[in-house]
């Protein structure tokens, strides 16, 4: 690392002990700090934008029925798994 440069998440990908001075150098520069406003507001962004419960996989229901979902054409006993 050559000075004035700042810790590469990269680099404490590979060096986890450099996570305290990663941390420290992005606190000096402001971040980290932030507006609740600003948070919420994006959050509620967010939120807006994601698919209706109408618009995701229904979930699993009758009574011979488990958590497990299998998909549609896939014969009678194929494993889930690969």
């Amino acid at each position: 690392m050559s000075v004035g440069k700042l810790t590469s998440l990269e680099e404490v990908r590979k060096d986890p002990k450099l996570l305290k001075q990663f941390i420290k150098e992005r606190a000096s520069d402001g971040h980290g700090v932030g507006d609740e406003a600003e948070f919420d507001a994006g959050l509620a962004s967010i939120l807006k934008s994601s698919p209706a419960a109408a618009q995701t996989s229904p979930a699993a229901s009758g009574a011979d029925c488990s958590e497990t979902q299998t998909r549609p054409n896939t014969s009678e006993g194929a494993s889930g798994k690969r």
